[in-house]
């Protein structure tokens, strides 16, 4: 248990309220606990807080009124973030200094640090480099030559093929696949005729790859996931593709071989990439957008295929219009089909019964 004055010191915040109120745990706005600390940046969440049994809040300076006893912090969640890993320590099992299980598979030279853990049925291929304090779960695949830097944690069947290189403090969960062949083909008259794939993967510090992801290795050179990128469940990552520094990757998305995407992007569930192209840094990809072509600096594109956002919600709001205008064109189409009836029928009279010839005399 903490002070509420000591966890304003772990997060850089001040306290309004009483400093010396003990705080034992953390909870959520949505199952609230006694004696616990949340946190809230939206006011639209005031309401919840007038009925429930809660210690302190952490919130920003504005929010502060709503709760007697508060950590201001400019960015409640980041503070909620750090009190939160203050009290899973407290509880966290020590990790064994180190640990290969009785059943994994361990080729002669593969070189494993003594603080790394490896788990049953894991199997590390020849040439193989697990780092200090790196967890290896169950079942997983480490190909020929492939690295694997300082505390990381590759979970449970996560395979990795042959030379690819991770590097620390680098997460990917159950069941994703690194440096796997590209999608290379070259038709010819007998059939489809594969393009070697013989490149490979690298992937750098402090990333995150969700669970059942794909990331396949170049044709020649190297696919590479830069520095702080993650990337969520289920995301397709092909040949040759180089994606920046802290850049992050919803559910879903396929991203092409050769392209390239900047640092500190944000792409939505279910967008789709063609190959070759290139995303500048900073750029927003909302979810199911289709890119088919080259985005520059700090582009923000929805849609398919991706526009500039402020007009795709153009196009998408004149879509819901389009029953009311189809009627407003068939209403249409009728009176122009009376008004050329009506015409054709002046014009058969005309002929029919022609103007008499003006008298003599007058012009």
């Amino acid at each position: 248990m903490f002070r509420l004055r000591e966890l304003a010191e772990l997060v850089g915040g001040s306290v309004k309220g009483n400093p010396e109120l003990t705080i034992t745990g953390f909870c959520s706005l949505d199952s609230p606990s006694p004696a616990c600390i949340s946190f809230m940046e939206k006011a639209r969440d005031a309401a919840k807080l007038s009925n429930i049994m809660l210690g302190a809040l952490i919130t920003t300076e504005a929010l502060s009124q709503f709760f007697p006893d508060v950590i201001v912090h400019d960015n409640p969640k980041l503070g909620f973030i750090l009190v939160m890993e203050k009290f899973l320590a407290l509880t966290a099992e020590a990790p064994p200094a180190g640990f290969i299980h009785e059943r994994a598979v361990l080729d002669p030279s593969a070189r494993v640090a003594p603080t790394a853990i490896i788990q049953a049925n894991a199997v590390l291929s020849a040439g193989v480099v697990v780092g200090e304090r790196t967890y290896v779960g169950a079942g997983v695949y480490v190909g020929k030559g492939s690295t694997i830097g300082d505390d990381c944690k590759i979970h449970a069947n996560v395979s990795i093929y042959r030379g690819c290189a991770i590097g620390s403090h680098v997460e990917i969960h159950a069941g994703t696949v690194i440096g796997a062949d590209g999608f290379g083909y070259v038709p010819t008259r007998d059939g489809h005729r594969k393009f070697p794939q013989v490149g490979t993967v690298v992937i750098e510090d402090n990333v995150e790859i969700g669970a059942n992801c794909c990331v396949d290795r170049a044709a020649v050179d190297q696919t590479v996931i830069h520095a702080g990128t993650k990337l969520d469940n289920l995301v397709q990552i092909a040949h040759g593709v180089r994606i920046g520094a802290n850049t992050v990757i919803a559910a879903q998305t396929g991203i092409s071989g050769g392209t390239r995407i900047g640092n500190w992007c944000i792409i939505g569930g279910q967008a789709g990439f063609q190959g070759h192209i290139t995303v500048g840094d900073q750029s927003i990809i909302a979810a199911q957008s289709g890119v088919f072509g080259d985005l520059p600096f700090k582009s923000k594109v929805s849609g398919y295929p991706a526009k500039p956002h402020g007009q795709s919600l153009k196009v998408l709001a004149l879509t819901f219009k389009l029953p009311e205008l189809v009627e407003k064109v068939k209403s249409l189409e009728i009176e122009l089909d009376l008004i050329r009836g009506e015409l054709k029928g002046k014009a058969r009279r005309e002929r029919e019964h022609p103007a008499d010839p003006a008298p003599a005399g007058e012009a």
